[in-house]
């Protein structure tokens, strides 16, 4: 008996045709030839189909190859190529794979791209097909163009499925809180299981900081999977600023090699790798996170490199995180605020081999804790980066492996996502123009210098004040009272004229001025001598406060 497969043939406009049911070799799956040769027995001869690629068309183009071709179709796109798109890419039957030709793996990768004005979030749709492939193309959301926009992730992967792939892809530039997400399927009989995520390149994801016109969070996850015995490893994420991988539950899952950093053009990035939701009902049993590398880059940081617990993100939940968990050999470099913290777990914990040798310290030399809790920022000063409240990780199923340099904290402390830029440090000087500055004595400060203070007191007395290592004091001042500055001090205020005036009133009007109306342009405080001068259209000395 003789089977001939034949490609379905395509108006020629299309350049291409649709591969119902090819799959792919190994060896075209990792970068090698994807012509397969014919295979003869006494039984049947099998003819490849001949192939080209897709070299134009959006996502309607594809849809409509995947809804046509059926299960196992493959759209092969042409390297180099950008597909525009204003709606999602959806698989529609299992085994279905969407590719560039030839499996590159640099930047000759096709690229989808989400066009601006469109209101679509997510670019490839997995919508419940089991065994769909992304491979070896890129995808870009285009946020720095198309903007910020709640919705669904870059690529939403996942449901009611088995085998789903994610490989050798570029996935960047998510308008909304994700770029890749393996959602799982709410059903404990047919839940998301054994996805692949590997060789992957994502970043950068999210921004940090609040949309102004919605007050959300424009930070995003790098990876987010909640899929059970799932293989997420060797990707490079690089830039995502909620989680570089969170781990929603997921039991049975390993994360390894993976390598996730944070960047400067990004900003702060909450988390490396989290295991801090309540998803599967709290459930991680079987999760292996080993030989990761979390790196906080220059000019950012990760605030929490490894989250283990229901009580450590900024949002704790009354559950109980359980289950046996495996940590281990995981490299922290750089910037990193707090390595790994663990706190409300229930299971038999091994965490050990990690290493933190290669983190910056002081910590306070990239970041604040001043929004922290009293527990977070003893922690934070003494640059503490393994940390674990014993009585929050109990092992009732299973004792617990813990390497020796953790620190073991004596009282609860929850919420350690709470770190925060350093605020810039403060000039030597600062200078105001003409009309540009107005204190009154119930507001008091009139500048902060590094190590230095201005203020006007409640008696019109004007003083500038070294703070050098918390010792106040007084270098110099106007020593010119007023009775007349009312009872709360409003009534005194200093002000640099319209007219380049500087002027100290009272209740009474003016108690004293530089007289310089009419040539003052320029008012400066400084943290040394001569303190405070203002100056002309030439830059010459006008008035000193040593005039007074």
């Amino acid at each position: 008996m003789k089977i001939l497969f034949r490609a379905l043939a395509l108006p020629l406009s299309f350049h291409f045709l649709s591969l119902a049911h090819a799959i792919p070799s190994p060896e075209a799956a990792h970068g090698g030839s994807s012509q397969a040769t014919n295979t003869t027995d006494d039984a049947m001869t099998i003819t490849p189909r001949q192939s080209s690629c897709l070299s134009t068309g959006t996502q309607s183009t594809i849809n409509a190859l995947f809804s046509s071709g059926g299960a196992n179709t493959i759209v092969s796109l042409c390297p180099g190529v950008t597909i525009p798109i204003t709606a999602p890419i959806v698989f529609t039957a299992p085994g279905q794979e969407l590719s560039t030709q030839g499996y590159p793996t640099d930047s000759t990768r096709a690229t989808i791209l989400i066009q601006p004005g469109s209101t679509v979030t997510s670019a490839i749709r997995g919508n419940w097909q089991n065994n769909v492939k992304v491979l070896n193309i890129q995808v870009d959301g285009n946020r720095p163009n198309a903007g910020y926009l709640g919705g669904d992730a870059l690529l939403e992967m996942g449901g009611g499925t088995e085998g789903q792939t994610v490989s050798h892809t570029v996935v960047k530039n998510t308008r909304s809180w994700s770029c890749v997400h393996f959602i799982g399927s709410g059903q404990e009989d047919n839940p998301c299981r054994q996805a692949t995520v590997t060789f992957n390149e994502v970043g950068p994801c999210g921004h940090e900081g609040t949309d102004p016109a919605t007050g959300n969070g424009l930070w995003a996850d790098g990876l987010s999977i909640e899929c059970m015995d799932t293989t997420v490893t060797d990707n490079i994420i690089t830039g995502a600023t909620d989680g570089g991988i969170v781990i929603f539950g997921s039991p049975g899952s390993h994360i390894l090699r993976n390598t996730i950093t944070s960047s400067s053009s990004s900003g702060l990035q909450f988390g490396g790798i989290n295991m801090v939701d309540p998803t599967w009902s709290g459930n991680y049993s079987g999760v292996v996170v080993s030989s990761n590398t979390i790196t906080g880059g220059p000019g950012s940081f990760i605030n929490l490199g490894i989250g283990m617990g229901s009580q450590v993100w900024s949002n704790p939940h009354p559950e109980t995180n359980f289950g046996q968990v495996t940590v281990t050999n995981n490299v922290f470099t750089g910037n990193v605020g707090f390595s790994i913290v663990m706190n409300g777990w229930l299971g038999g914990l091994t965490v050990t081999g990690n290493s933190v040798s290669g983190v910056t310290t002081p910590s306070s030399s990239f970041a604040s804790a001043s929004g922290c809790g009293a527990v977070q920022q003893a922690a934070f000063a003494d640059s503490e980066q393994l940390v674990y409240y014993p009585a929050g990780v109990t092992g009732s199923s299973g004792p617990n492996v813990i390497q020796s340099q953790f620190t073991a904290l004596s009282t609860n402390a929850s919420n350690w996502l709470c770190l925060t830029n350093p605020a810039p440090p403060l000039p030597d000087t600062e200078s105001f123009l003409p009309n540009t500055l107005s204190v009154d004595a119930s507001t008091s400060r009139v500048v902060s210098l590094r190590d230095f203070h201005v203020q006007v007191q409640g008696d019109g007395n004007v003083v500038g004040i070294d703070t050098t290592g918390g010792v106040w004091t007084v270098k110099w001042a106007s020593s010119r009272f007023s009775s007349a500055c009312g009872q709360d001090g409003s009534q005194c205020l200093l002000a640099f004229g319209i007219d380049g005036n500087f002027v100290m009133y009272d209740g009474n009007g003016p108690l004293w001025a530089s007289g310089t109306d009419g040539s003052g342009q320029l008012l400066t405080f400084s943290r040394e001598a001569p303190w405070v001068t203002v100056t002309g259209s030439n830059g010459q000395t006008l008035w000193t406060i040593g005039n007074m």
